[in-house]
């Protein structure tokens, strides 16, 4: 018998241990450094773009410092921006941390939490360097699926980013702020779609082969369907980020909005 005809409740699939960010030695750059600390606490370390090295930064509040995503780069003679995946901004804005041409340096999160940072030296970015922990991204987990249904319920997927292996998806149910996660018993993949499926009904993520336009997501709860709109994932961010209540720390450098 098939997944939504079983009348047997299947056993719960066994919740994997949430994996940590990982360690990023430092050691063939450390040189290269750059630090900066805003007036809130904030330390920035970034690599700036030099022959056979690309723009990297990390962030964070305490001694462990988070790397970021980068979305994009530009400089022009002394003066550069590193753009940042920053998904608590609307309109699929990123963040940004900016040298200007008079040598002052700038975070950008669309006016929203925006600082001047300070350029440490010496002993001061030595201590950085020396003693904090650099690691991969904060966030372990990429959005999947987004859906909700005519009543304001929504419906959402994550999985473990390709650094974590890729999977590891989990659901939840609920009005925003309010989210629940649902315990999945079973997950089906293959080419004419996904079905999620949880002790209470089955997420059904159901396309038309290479045909995008008539995908089609259900929750199916015993004899009952209700078709659900998919959410574009990139548009919706804020919500997804700010307001179900799924992330509180994404360790990004515009997480405090």
């Amino acid at each position: 018998m098939g997944v939504l005809g079983a009348s047997v409740a299947a056993p719960a699939l066994a919740e994997p241990k949430e994996p940590k960010p990982l360690p990023v030695e430092i050691k063939g750059f450390k040189d290269k450094l750059l630090v900066l600390k805003d007036s809130a606490g904030g330390t920035y370390v970034v690599l700036p773009r030099t022959e056979g090295l690309d723009y990297r930064a990390w962030y964070g509040t305490g001694k462990i410092l988070y790397e970021q995503i980068t979305r994009g780069s530009a400089r022009d003679g002394d003066a550069w921006s590193i753009s940042v995946w920053a998904p608590r901004l609307a309109q699929l804005r990123p963040g940004s941390i900016d040298r200007k041409a008079d040598g002052t340096y700038f975070k950008s999160c669309d006016g929203q939490d925006d600082f001047v940072l300070a350029e440490q030296t010496g002993d001061k970015a030595k201590a950085v360097l020396d003693k904090f922990t650099f690691v991969s991204p904060g966030l372990v987990r990429r959005p999947h699926l987004f859906a909700r249904d005519d009543n304001g319920v929504y419906y959402y997927v994550d999985k473990l980013s390709q650094l974590h292996g890729g999977k590891g998806y989990r659901v939840f149910v609920g009005r925003k702020g309010g989210m629940k996660q649902l315990a999945l018993t079973d997950v089906a993949s293959d080419s004419a779609g996904q079905v999620f499926s949880t002790k209470t009904g089955d997420l059904r993520l159901i396309k038309t082969i290479d045909d995008e336009d008539k995908r089609t997501t259900e929750w199916v709860k015993g004899s009952r369907k209700t078709e659900l709109i998919s959410l574009d994932l990139d548009v919706n961010s804020p919500i997804i980020f700010n307001e179900l209540g799924v992330y509180k720390f994404i360790g990004t450098i515009c997480d405090n909005l």
